[in-house]
C-alpha cells in the first residue's frame, strides 16, 4: 500500500477510535467516546453499576436489548471486575461498527455491493443508496438519521447471510449502537469526507488488497504503545486485548510469499513435479533434488495460521490454492474453487475477536472477487453473489463458567451423557483467552472419553442412550480416536449453537454463542496441518502474567524465554509428519545461550525433572529447508528491534548431510530494497550450507 493511502487509513481508524471508544488529550483529560456515553446514559455507569431496565423511561425495543445485554454480561463477573468488562463492550461493540464500515466501503469501491457509504457528488454529495431511498421510500428517511440508519441496517442485513460473524443483526456486540449524530459522523468519514484527503484518495486506499490488514494494525496503535509504557514500567500484559496489542505486526506482503511459497509452494510442487506454477513464484527457491517421496495429496494441503491477525497469509494461500486447482481441474467455476478453498484447505485462529471478524471478511472478498471476474469474462452483469461455506476460523471465547454449564445441561438434558466431557472442555477453556493457540486440547479431551467409557460414569433415566454413546465411543476410541473426538466436538458444537437463538434468555444466548465458539476453537487445535505459517507474538517472559507464564514454562519448556519460541514449538505441534511450518520470527533464538535449549539439546544434560520435557532441540527435530536472514527496517511501517528471520523448517527429523538454503541481507535497507535483494537471492536457489551434527 502506498504511503499516502496508509497515512489516510491511519487517519481514518485512529479518528472513529476517538469518536466512539474515547482517548486521552495531551493535558492528561480524559475525553469520553460516544459509546461510553451511551451506555450511561442506557443505565449501565462507568463503574459497572446497572440501573434496573424498568427505571428507563421511553427506552426503544433495541435500547432496552444492549441495556439487557450489558446486564448479563456484568453479572459473569465480579464487581471489582465490573469497570473493566463496560470497558470491554464498548470496546466490542466500537470495533464490530468500524469493521462493518470498512468492510462496506471496501466491497463498493470492488463493485461488489452498490454505493452505500460514499460521498457522490453525482447524488448531491449523498450515498448512491440513500439518494434512491429517499426518492423511493422516504417514510424510511423521515426521521432524525435522514435514512442513515436504515441504509446502513439494509446493507448488514444483505450481507448477514454471507458473513453473520461480521454483519448479523442480533450480533450481541452491535446491540450497543453509535447515537445518531456520531453514525453520520462516522458514515461521512468512511465515505471519503477526510479533511486533508480527496474522495479518488479513499477510493484508492480501499480498492487495496492490503486495506483491511492496515486497518487492524492502525486501529491497536494507541493501545500498543500504552502496553509498551505498562511494561517498560514493569508491569504485565494480563488481558487479551492487552496481549493481542502488544504482539500483533502486520507481516509484510513479500515476507508472506516467501514463506509460503517456499511451504505451501514446495509441498505442491513435491506433489506435481511437472507443475508450471513454480515458475510463477517469485520468491521460491528451486530445490537442488525434489522429493517426490511424500505421501500427500492435494486434498491432504491443508494450510494453518494460528496467530492469523487480519487474515494475510491465509488472502495469499488463498490465491495459490485457486492457481492450483486452475492447474489440477480445468472445468471446476470459480464458485467451486472457492468454496472448497474456504471450506478445506484454509484455517485460521487468532485471541482478538476483532481479527477473526477481519480475516473472515478478507478471505469472503477474495473469493467474491473469483466469482465477480469470472462472470466479467462470461460477460455476465453485475458482481453476482457469493455466500461462501462455514470457514474454518475461530477465536478465543470469554465469560465460560461453571454455573453457566449446569444451567445449560438443566436446558438439554440430552447432553447429560457428556457431562465428563463438557466438564474437561470448559477446564481446557478457563485460560484461553490469554493462550489462544498455546491451548492443547488433545491430553484432556482424552482423558474426558477415557471417563466416558467408565461404566456407571452417570445414573440417569435414559439409559438406553447413554448405554449406546458408550457403546459408540468405545469403537472409535480404538480404530479413529482422532474422527471420535471430532464427533463429540462437533455434537457439543451443534448443541451449543441452538443457545444462540434463545430469545427468551439473553444469558442462555450469550452463553452459547461463547461455548460454541470455544468448541470450535478446539476442533481446529485437534487437528495436524501440511502447512502451519504465521507471524507469531513477541513478549518476553518478564512481560508474562504468571499464569501465561507458568503455562508456558510447563507446556513449552525449551521456549519459554519468549512466546515467539513457544510458538515455534507449537507450530511444529500441530504440523503433520513431514508437513512444514514457515514463520518469520526476531533472530535471537539463533544465536543467544539463553535458546541453546530450543536449537539443541545434549541428553546427558537431561534431568531428572526434565525426563518429561522430550523436545530435543530444532536442530534435532526438524529439518532446516531454508532461512532469509533480514536487516532493520525490513518492517516498512515499524522500527522492529533487532533483525527479523524468515525460516521453513520440514517436520522430519534431518538426515546425515542434510542441506538447507540460506540467505544474508542484515544491512539497513528499506523494506522494499529488501524484498527485491530476497527476491533476486531466492531465485538463483542454490543450496549453501550444511546443518551441524550434534552428538
Amino acid at each position: 500500500m502506498q504511503k499516502r493511502h496508509k497515512d489516510l487509513m491511519r487517519t481514518l481508524v485512529t479518528e472513529l477510535r476517538h469518536i466512539l471508544v474515547g482517548t486521552v488529550a495531551s493535558d492528561g483529560t480524559v475525553l469520553r467516546g460516544d459509546l461510553d456515553r451511551e451506555l450511561e446514559r442506557l443505565g449501565i455507569a462507568p463503574n459497572g453499576t446497572t440501573t434496573p431496565l424498568d427505571a428507563l423511561a421511553n427506552a426503544t425495543p433495541d435500547e432496552r436489548l444492549a441495556h439487557s445485554i450489558a446486564a448479563a454480561q456484568l453479572e459473569l463477573v465480579a464487581q471489582a471486575q465490573r469497570a473493566s468488562t463496560r470497558m470491554e463492550i464498548i470496546e466490542r461493540a466500537a470495533y464490530s461498527w468500524i469493521n462493518r464500515l470498512l468492510a462496506l466501503r471496501a466491497m463498493e469501491t470492488r463493485g461488489l455491493i452498490d454505493e452505500t457509504l460514499r460521498t457522490n457528488p453525482d447524488y448531491e454529495g449523498l450515498p448512491e443508496a440513500l439518494f434512491i431511498l429517499r426518492q423511493s421510500d422516504p417514510g424510511r428517511a423521515a426521521g432524525a438519521d435522514g435514512g442513515r440508519w436504515a441504509v446502513l441496517e439494509d446493507a448488514c442485513q444483505a450481507q448477514a447471510r454471507s458473513l453473520p460473524g461480521l454483519f448479523a443483526l442480533d450480533d450481541p456486540a452491535t446491540a450497543l449502537r453509535p447515537s445518531t449524530p456520531v453514525l453520520l459522523r462516522c458514515m461521512a468519514l468512511v465515505g471519503g469526507s477526510m479533511s486533508g484527503f480527496t474522495l479518488a484518495e479513499s477510493d484508492a486506499t480501499f480498492a487495496d488488497p492490503d486495506a483491511i490488514g492496515w486497518a487492524y494494525q492502525f486501529y491497536q496503535e494507541e493501545a500498543k504503545a500504552r502496553i509498551y509504557a505498562k511494561l517498560g514500567s514493569g508491569g504485565k500484559a494480563v488481558t487479551r486485548s492487552e496481549i493481542a496489542a502488544a504482539t500483533e505486526l502486520f507481516t509484510e506482503p513479500y515476507m508472506v510469499k516467501w514463506l509460503l511459497q517456499n511451504s505451501l509452494g514446495r509441498s505442491y510442487h513435491e506433489i506435481y513435479p511437472d507443475s508450471a506454477l513454480p515458475a510463477t513464484w517469485e520468491y521460491y527457491v528451486k530445490p537442488d533434488t525434489l522429493d517426490t517421496s511424500m505421501t500427500f495429496n492435494l486434498a491432504g494441503l491443508t494450510v494453518l495460521d494460528p496467530c492469523m491477525g487480519s487474515g494475510h497469509f491465509l488472502r495469499e494461500a488463498f490465491d495459490m490454492f485457486v492457481a492450483i486447482y486452475r492447474e489440477q481441474f480445468h472445468t471446476f467455476s470459480a464458485t467451486e474453487i472457492a468454496d472448497r478453498i474456504l471450506s478445506h484447505h484454509l484455517h485460521g485462529i487468532d485471541l482478538d475477536p476483532r481479527a477473526a471478524q477481519l480475516s473472515a471478511l478478507t478471505l469472503y472478498l477474495r473469493a467474491w472477487e473469483l466469482v465477480r471476474d469470472e462472470r466479467r469474462k462470461e460477460r455476465k452483469p453485475g458482481p453476482g453473489t457469493y455466500t461462501p461455506p462455514m470457514m474454518n476460523l475461530a477465536t478465543t471465547p470469554t465469560s465460560l463458567n461453571g454455573g453457566a454449564l449446569e444451567r445449560h445441561l438443566l436446558r438439554h438434558p440430552q447432553d447429560m451423557p457428556l457431562k465428563p466431557l463438557l466438564e474437561g472442555i470448559f477446564s481446557g477453556l478457563e485460560q484461553a483467552d490469554i493462550l489462544g493457540s498455546l491451548i492443547r486440547p488433545t491430553e484432556y479431551l482424552d482423558n474426558a472419553i477415557a471417563e466416558l467409557q467408565r461404566p456407571h460414569t452417570i445414573r440417569m433415566d435414559f439409559d438406553l442412550e447413554e448405554a449406546e454413546l458408550r457403546r459408540t465411543i468405545t469403537a472409535m476410541a480404538h480404530h479413529d480416536p482422532v474422527g471420535l473426538r471430532q464427533m463429540l466436538l462437533d455434537r457439543i458444537a451443534d448443541s451449543f449453537k441452538s443457545e444462540t437463538g434463545n430469545t427468551d434468555d439473553v444469558s442462555a444466548a450469550l452463553f452459547g454463542r461463547e461455548a460454541e465458539q470455544g468448541v470450535r476453537l478446539l476442533q481446529l487445535l485437534d487437528r495436524r496441518y501440511a502447512v502451519v505459517v504465521t507471524n507469531p507474538p513477541y513478549m518476553g517472559s518478564k512481560n508474562m502474567d504468571a499464569p501465561l507464564r507458568k503455562y508456558v514454562e510447563k507446556h513449552y519448556l525449551s521456549g519459554k524465554r519468549d512466546l515467539y519460541t513457544a510458538f515455534i514449538l507449537r507450530c511444529l505441534e500441530l504440523c503433520r509428519v513431514n508437513g512444514r511450518v514457515a514463520m518469520v520470527t526476531m533472530q535471537n533464538w539463533m544465536f543467544l545461550r539463553s535458546f541453546a535449549e530450543l536449537r539443541a539439546r545434549k541428553e546427558e544434560e537431561l534431568s531428572e525433572e526434565r525426563k518429561e520435557d522430550k523436545f530435543t532441540g530444532i536442530l534435532r527435530e526438524s529439518s532446516i529447508e531454508a532461512l532469509a536472514h533480514l536487516g532493520r527496517y525490513a518492517f516498512s511501517e515499524i522500527d522492529v528491534p533487532g533483525t527479523p528471520l524468515l525460516f521453513i523448517l520440514k517436520n522430519t527429523f534431518p538426515p546425515p548431510q542434510h542441506r538447507l538454503w540460506s540467505c544474508r541481507l542484515t544491512a539497513r535497507r528499506p523494506a522494499e530494497e529488501q524484498s527485491a535483494l530476497l527476491m533476486r537471492a531466492s531465485q538463483r536457489g542454490q543450496t549453501t550450507g550444511v546443518v551441524l551434527a550434534f552428538p
